[in-house]
């Protein structure tokens, strides 16, 4: 069974950990100010917990974590040894296929949301932030950010063209993300669905935990602006030290 460890000095009371766990594994302390762990046999493995952690103050024991190869400075220095230009196959490129595959990934992601919400309730967010954290690990990139402006380039390079960012970070711990073109605002405007909705949630903590993992911080939603025509998100950031 999986064992969590709390390191009740660091820890500085935040509440993340209780918030983003998906299986309530977790209770707050009021008289001690800290969490404790009264569910551990619910605990998954998920590592939502120790991610969030600002304080770096939840460690697990027994659990088997898949291997970070791409982050790997070594991997990284092999791979790139080893890296050659492979031709690609033939593949439709042209604007007409690339909107059909939006249009079918948004209905597919619009189901799953459905779903998520109905199964998890509260814990959507920690859906959309796990799998963010996954993609930013099991990436094949032969090079590591080695800044959080760093990450965010990578960040805007890889949602294009589903999602056209706008990131302007202060180098310190301010972040304002305008989404400009969006294919999710796009499907909930054809479906007469509300934006800032469940799809909405899914995406914002998709993105936080792919740029987070990358740039080894957390980013704290603190205001949410969906608009017709642009959506903004002002952040605060905390880098891990």
């Amino acid at each position: 069974m999986i064992k969590i460890l709390i390191d009740e000095d660091a820890c500085v009371g935040c509440e993340l950990c209780v918030d983003e766990c998906p299986t309530d594994v977790f209770e707050f302390n009021e008289e001690k100010k800290i969490p404790e762990v009264v569910r551990e046999k619910e605990c998954f493995g998920c590592l939502s917990c120790s991610e969030i952690c600002p304080a770096t103050a939840i460690t697990h024991e027994d659990i088997v974590h898949s291997e970070d190869y791409y982050h790997d400075e070594e991997n990284i220095r092999l791979a790139s040894k080893l890296a050659v230009d492979v031709p690609l196959p033939n593949t439709p490129s042209d604007s007409a296929h690339k909107a059909a595959a939006l249009e079918d990934l948004g209905i597919r992601l619009l189901s799953m949301a459905s779903i998520f919400r109905q199964t998890l309730g509260g814990s959507l967010p920690a859906v959309g932030t796990m799998a963010g954290r996954t993609l930013a690990t099991q990436l094949p990139r032969y090079r590591v950010p080695q800044s959080m402006q760093e990450a965010l380039d990578i960040a805007v390079q890889q949602f294009t063209p589903a999602w056209d960012l706008k990131p302007e970070y202060d180098g310190a711990s301010k972040l304002s993300i305008k989404v400009k073109n969006c294919f999710v605002r796009e499907l909930c405007g054809e479906e007469g669905i509300e934006l800032g909705g469940d799809l909405c949630i899914l995406f914002y903590n998709y993105l936080a935990g792919y740029t987070g993992k990358l740039g080894n911080a957390r980013l704290k939603l603190i205001e949410s602006c969906p608009g017709p025509k642009e959506c903004k998100y002002e952040v605060e950031v905390f880098i891990r030290k």
